[in-house]
């Protein structure tokens, strides 16, 4: 099988390394703020000059048509250098569904997401639920003056200029459907904090908030969860490559006992391994992502299984082959260890998606 990329995804992935090298040096990262409204003015405005914001959405809704393999490829390269923005939040959980959902009637929203003007966040965890989807408390009645939503969210990836929330809510008749809330909607409250990766989250609490239904069922969410997963499994196999290129550059100038760490054979054992474990990581997302239709939840589940518990355990190592000084702010790998406890814990944790990937292969 060739694993190469075409043309247009080599230009794809150049245009994502020079932006990230412009606006994210690893110099500066470390000690980047995340600001309260989740992401860079200055930054989101240039992903939409880049056309990057337009990727993933069909081209009758002004996108570029970008696929599985693009989205790897974009979410990989930010990943690399640990870009702050949150294009996976913002796009592949947010607005893509009402893209996918919303369709033709949702054009002028998706419009303002691709020009860089709207935001909106994906609101499907509760507290009591972990990540049993298919079952919210939240509840969808239908009134004489519209959909009427009530219940909490919690985990919502969601920054404080968010335009709107697509929320996981159960009829009447216990039927999980997808709905679009305004986030100026009456009864809504959001609650903000911060996750260990400094990125900006909420949780929101609906009292009869009005709300538009998009459509789409149980299988509409397993497919978006399936591309999240996909998505954050890119972001963290990028974080990999970088926090393991930082680790094997500073074995090789650390000093001890006359010798660079790096000559030390149970380092180079442990260097091995961590390689070993990058390269497995990869070729499982590839799996993930090339999997036919009928396979696609189950190879999806494997990659996530695999690369969250992995990748978190490949920085666990840099941060202990750096010493003490390897959580610290002023390095990367501490910064790239906390992104990852974030990444891993998306649509479920390694012991959920295993359990997953056994109940799809019965």
């Amino acid at each position: 099988m060739d694993f190469s990329l075409t043309e247009e995804q080599v230009l794809l992935r150049q245009l994502t390394e020079r932006f990230v090298a412009a606006r994210f040096p690893v110099a500066e990262r470390a000690t980047h703020q995340v600001p309260d409204t989740g992401h860079d003015a200055d930054n989101w405005a240039q992903l939409a000059e880049l056309g990057l914001l337009a990727l993933p959405f069909p081209a009758d809704l002004g996108g570029l048509d970008g696929g599985t393999v693009e989205m790897l490829v974009l979410m990989e390269g930010l990943g690399r250098g640990l870009a702050a923005e949150p294009v996976l939040q913002e796009l592949y959980m947010g607005a893509l569904p009402v893209a996918r959902l919303g369709g033709d009637r949702m054009a002028d929203r998706i419009a303002a997401v691709i020009e860089g003007k709207a935001h909106f966040a994906l609101a499907w965890a509760e507290a009591d639920r972990r990540y049993n989807v298919d079952r919210p408390a939240t509840t969808a009645v239908e009134q004489e003056d519209g959909i009427r939503l009530t219940g909490t969210k919690t985990f919502v990836l969601a920054g404080s200029d968010t335009n709107g929330f697509v929320v996981t809510a159960a009829s009447a008749d216990g039927v999980l459907g997808l709905y679009l809330v305004d986030a100026d909607a009456p009864g809504l409250s959001r609650t903000a904090y911060r996750l260990v990766d400094d990125s900006c989250a909420e949780e929101l609490r609906f009292d009869a908030v009005p709300a538009i239904a998009l459509g789409g069922g149980i299988e509409a969410l397993e497919s978006i969860a399936d591309t999240v997963r996909l998505a954050a499994s890119a972001e963290a196999l990028g974080i990999m490559e970088t926090l393991f290129a930082t680790t094997l550059d500073y074995v090789r100038t650390r000093h001890q006992f006359g010798t660079p760490i790096g000559r030390f054979q149970v380092v180079q054992h442990r260097m091995a391994d961590l390689y070993a474990t990058m390269e497995l990581a990869r070729s499982l997302l590839y799996r993930g992502a090339l999997a036919e239709a009928d396979m696609r939840s189950t190879a999806v589940a494997a990659a996530k299984c695999y690369i969250g518990a992995n990748a978190v355990r490949l920085a666990e190592e840099c941060v202990q082959l750096h010493g003490g000084m390897g959580v610290s702010d002023e390095l990367i790998v501490g910064h790239g260890l906390k992104r990852l406890l974030v990444l891993s814990a998306l649509f479920g944790d390694p012991d959920q998606e295993l359990a997953r990937y056994v109940a799809l292969t019965r």
